[in-house]
């Protein structure tokens, strides 16, 4: 089978032939038609997280394929062969052959059918975002009638928090974005607060960020007195430097989603694809060839891609 492989720490992926993987009792093997080329995924790539798998590996958190096979253990009447599914979580990318690959094994936890309805790049590209923007509102307790500021609306994460909100009735959104070109792809009635313009004309008592960057803490101060913020993401910057007093003074709780440790409730995932396949949730999505994965990395990096990245096998 044709893999991405990564032979050093910092270096691009390479591609080239592999084995196909063997499936052992309690996994399935999948055909990938599509693979999703996270920031996660080139960070660990890239040497920059604490994680370094043996080298070479196939990175790759999440992707969707057919079903090929299931082994010993299997239920099969949930994991039909030929079966559209999801693949994502089960120490893909991580302590096994990840999805950067024709073909992936995984265990049968990792592995989630797709509704009719979705065609393979959305069942890629949209789970892990949706659990994070799913979380992101848990985590933030977000209630009825609560005001709700994100930056970075126009990313896949940003963009589904905003989606999420709207559908739990609402009304009072912010988003931060790049331009205003994104803004298509948000709720009907949200503010907008572009680069170099006034702050929002009302505090917010949740804010979700997803960019990171030196920005942030100017950004909490849209944050009402005894509100929170949650941090998710860091594409604008993975550093950032708090004045204490003011901090205090503006009495904003803070806290980082880790989506590693977070325990999911059943079935969110599978909830949340029906929603995809309802037209009630959408994603964006920029697909790309194996001859255009080099330069699409390079753009990943540099913060310039909006929505999730896309390789079709």
């Amino acid at each position: 089978m044709n893999a991405l492989s990564i032979h050093a720490f910092g270096e691009p992926p390479r591609l080239g032939d592999r084995p196909a993987p063997e499936t052992r009792e309690g996994e399935v093997l999948v055909r990938l038609e599509a693979t999703v080329l996270s920031r996660h995924d080139l960070d660990v790539a890239r040497g920059r997280l604490p994680h370094h798998p043996p080298l070479p590996y196939v990175p790759g958190l999440e992707g969707a394929g057919r079903v090929i096979a299931a082994g010993p253990g299997v239920d099969c009447g949930r994991i039909r062969e030929g079966a559209l599914v999801r693949v994502y979580g089960g120490g893909l990318g991580a302590n096994r052959p990840g999805t950067w690959s024709e073909l992936v094994a995984c265990p049968a936890r990792a592995v989630t059918p797709v509704p009719d309805g979705i065609e393979a790049v959305v069942a890629a590209a949209c789970g892990s975002v949706a659990l994070t923007a799913a979380s992101a509102l848990d985590l933030g307790r977000l209630a009825p009638g609560e005001r709700l500021g994100v930056t970075g609306g126009s990313g896949a994460v940003g963009s589904l928090v905003l989606q999420l909100a709207h559908g739990r009735g609402v009304r009072g959104c912010v988003a931060w974005l790049r331009s205003r070109e994104y803004a298509s792809a948000l709720p009907p009635g949200t503010q907008l607060v572009l680069p170099g313009g006034d702050p929002p004309t009302e505090r917010v008592d949740l804010l979700v960020d997803t960019v990171g960057g030196s920005q942030l803490p100017a950004r909490l101060r849209s944050v009402r007195s005894g509100g929170r913020a949650v941090l998710i993401g860091y594409t604008a910057g993975s550093t950032v430097t708090f004045d204490l007093r003011n901090l205090l003074d503006g009495d904003v709780e803070v806290l980082p989603l880790n989506m590693r440790r977070r325990r999911l409730p059943d079935g969110l995932e599978a909830q949340l694809l029906n929603e995809f396949a309802c037209g009630r949730l959408a994603v964006a999505t920029e697909v790309v060839g194996l001859d255009d994965v080099a330069e699409a990395l390079n753009r990943l990096d540099a913060g310039e891609v909006a929505g999730r990245l896309v390789l079709r096998w």
